[in-house]
């Protein structure tokens, strides 16, 4: 009689176990859920957010790493300037680790003139139609200028004027010893029917700042900025507007009739062109 009680009794307890035990292996603990979630939300948190590309960004340079990047510059050929006062040296260009292209110009007291660098985008990247841009800080050592420009078409052509091809100067710290500086466009050549216009600044760009000079190319006209502040515009009907593409050059160097080679001058080198970031967009931003 008491094991006809009992029996019931030990059936039950025995499926009580088993489904408390199947309980647990289909249900994870508190602890070890929190710790499954927490490790997906860490892998998710881990997966970096990309930026999609800037549609309106044809070309950027931050100048990020320690060498210049080929795939964008080369190092412009070693040429003779100025009559020879100055010559281009690869050995002047580089990057100086903390996102910055340095230009050098620096006095060669063996040679008696000045070594000085110079970066082209030549055969790596060419626009017309486009809004150019770059960050630079100048050196306002005397005889010394930098420069910003573009060299597109053929600008050594004599046949069609600017419209075959033009040198825009977007920016030459030229005459920095009395605060001046200039844009220019020249076309038909170097020879005897060379043409220019130009346009000097008082703008104070020598105050050891970075400042940012751009060029807007359109159909209609040259377009140049200092500090995204309009300073200079050419049409047509003063420079025929040159649908051509061309390539970026950043150069640093020295004349005499500017007052390089004198002993001010010399005493004041080396002296560097810091380029901050060049930026090239379909439409100015």
């Amino acid at each position: 009689m008491k094991f006809r009680i009992l029996l019931p009794l030990l059936l039950c307890a025995v499926l009580t176990v088993l489904c408390s035990c199947g309980h647990q292996s289909a249900e994870p603990s508190a602890e070890t859920r929190n710790g499954t979630d927490n490790d997906m939300q860490t892998e998710a948190a881990a997966e970096p957010e990309t930026a999609p590309p800037d549609p309106n960004l044809l070309f950027e340079d931050n100048f990020d790493g320690d060498a210049l990047d080929s795939s964008k510059w080369e190092k412009c050929p070693e040429w003779e300037r100025q009559g020879g006062l100055d010559v281009w040296d690869n050995d002047m260009s580089f990057l100086d680790g903390e996102g910055h292209l340095i230009l050098r110009a620096e006095w060669n007291a063996g040679e008696g003139r000045i070594h000085s660098g110079a970066v082209r985008t030549a055969g790596k990247f060419s626009e017309a139609y486009a809004y150019y841009e770059a960050s630079i800080r100048f050196t306002g050592t005397p005889g010394i200028w930098g420069a910003f420009w573009l060299m597109a078409g053929n600008v050594a052509g004599e046949d069609n004027g600017a419209a075959d091809g033009v040198e825009i100067d977007i920016i030459e710290s030229i005459g920095s010893q009395w605060d001046q500086s200039n844009s220019a466009l020249h076309w038909d050549g170097y020879g005897e029917r060379h043409s220019s216009v130009s346009k000097g600044y008082d703008a104070e760009i020598y105050d050891g700042q970075f400042h940012t000079f751009g060029l807007w190319r359109t159909e209609e006209a040259y377009i140049f900025y200092i500090d995204d502040k309009e300073v200079w515009r050419v049409a047509g009907d003063r420079c025929a507007i040159c649908p051509e593409k061309g390539y970026m050059k950043l150069t640093v160097e020295g004349a005499d009739w500017a007052g390089a080679g004198t002993e001010e001058s010399i005493n004041a080198l080396p002296a560097d062109m810091t380029v901050d970031y060049v930026r090239v967009y379909r439409e100015k931003p």
